[in-house]
């Protein structure tokens, strides 16, 4: 019987046999062996050959590709976060840029000469920062465009109760009168013409075009404007006219009854000590104040538009006074609110108001029976004037006192410096 021996392991030293190796699957583009490989990566150009550091292509039997061997060319070779730009290692050697076809279409190409103007760009700033010195450098700050110096002003109050006059066509409108309250009779009058939708009343609205004949204006405050608009369209219902049972005659015109009605409230004690201004607007509808109840002698009379006045809000110290003493009793003004000054354009005291209205009541022998004088004259200079120009003049300065600046709350205009026309 035959033996047979069969050999499990490879201990023995005759017999070193190998496995052939496995056959790999040839992929073009991908090389069949990696012995040679440098293990270089990111590298974004066509070539997939190496590189020796002179510049050549480094050859190999083991590695070979199917790809045309080329070299990247510097303005395709990636470029590190921390360099500006990138030059080839051998400035001498120019280096030849692969065919279109093989380039990435998403790729864009930089030319040779924008790598040299880059570099001379950079070599530029750098000798412009060593002449500047370091010290200097971090207390320069970027220039920034001057701002044109800003002029702030404020309207000066007004508060007006005018009379308008219906033209239409249609007889029931014809020659109707309308009281109204305003602050800017050359706005108001637009309104009221163009309709509700541009702001105008409804009583006015379709029943035009009218005319703004006369304006009543120089209160002291808007409330005192509404209590002469609302007893002026309301003669008999008004406390202040209620008594004198007012009523239009025959042959009295609309026009000249709502004249007199406005006549008797400037001369009722609501309204007779109030500075106020009668102007008429439209000259040719002036007609003649009734005899029987003429407006009192302080109240102003005047023609023409409404112009309107603006005052400087001044931004430099040397525009502004101080506050000082009252001049009747000796104490300091501490507040703005409490300061009035004589009108005069030469005198420049300041008073309290208080001290100011009690030196007015006491030599009118009216102390007892009013709050403030209807008019006085100035302890200093002797200036007359019209308690309520005084109280308009503190008004104004309190309005400029708003809008200055923070450093400037507890000073004063100067005089000159108010109007603006």
């Amino acid at each position: 019987m035959m033996e047979t021996t069969l050999t499990l392991s490879s201990d023995s030293e005759d017999d070193d046999v190998t496995p052939p190796p496995a056959k790999r699957r040839s992929i073009e583009g991908v090389p069949k062996s990696f012995d040679g490989d440098k293990k270089a990566r990111f590298s974004f150009g066509v070539s997939s050959s190496r590189i020796s550091e002179d510049g050549d292509v480094a050859d190999s039997d083991d590695v070979r590709f199917r790809s045309t061997i080329l070299k990247t060319p510097v303005s395709l070779r990636r470029r590190s976060i921390s360099m500006s730009c990138m030059t080839p290692r051998d400035p001498s050697k120019r280096i030849n840029e692969p065919p279109a076809n093989q380039i990435c279409s998403g790729f864009v190409r930089n030319e040779d000469d924008d790598d040299v103007a880059m570099m001379e760009r950079e070599e530029e700033e750098r000798d412009a920062e060593k002449e500047t010195d370091l010290n200097l450098r971090a207390l320069l700050s970027p220039e920034k465009k001057k701002r044109k110096e800003k002029i702030t002003e404020v309207q000066n109050e007004f508060y007006g109760v005018y009379c308008l006059i219906s033209r239409s066509d249609r007889p029931c409108y014809k020659n109707r009168c309308y009281i109204g309250y305003t602050v800017d009779p050359n706005r108001r009058i637009m309104q009221h013409n163009g309709g509700r939708f541009k702001g105008g009343a409804k009583k006015t609205d379709s029943r035009g075009p009218w005319d703004m004949v006369c304006v009543v204006h120089g209160f002291p405050n808007h409330v005192a404007a509404l209590r002469f608009e609302w007893a002026w369209q309301n003669p008999t219902v008004s406390k202040t006219l209620k008594e004198k049972h007012l009523k239009k005659e025959r042959k009295e015109t609309p026009f000249a009854y709502q004249l007199r009605i406005a006549c008797q409230l400037m001369n009722s004690d609501t309204f007779c000590r109030f500075a106020l201004t009668f102007r008429w607007l439209i000259t040719k509808e002036e007609l003649p104040f009734p005899t029987s109840c003429p407006p009192p002698e302080h109240i102003k009379l005047k023609y023409g538009k409404v112009k309107k006045e603006m005052s400087l809000v001044p931004a430099k110290r040397e525009d502004y006074v101080e506050m000082g003493e009252c001049r009747l009793c000796g104490n300091d003004i501490e507040k703005v609110w409490s300061l009035v000054r004589c009108i005069s354009d030469t005198c420049h005291s300041h008073f309290h108001s208080k001290c100011l209205a009690a030196h007015g009541l006491k030599r009118k022998n009216e102390y007892t029976e009013h709050i403030f004088p209807l008019k006085a004259t100035c302890p200093t200079c002797g200036h007359f004037f019209l308690w309520g120009d005084v109280i308009r003049e503190q008004r104004r300065i309190i309005k400029i006192s708003t809008k200055c600046a923070e450093e400037f709350r507890s000073l004063v205009v100067r005089k000159d410096l108010q109007l603006i026309n």
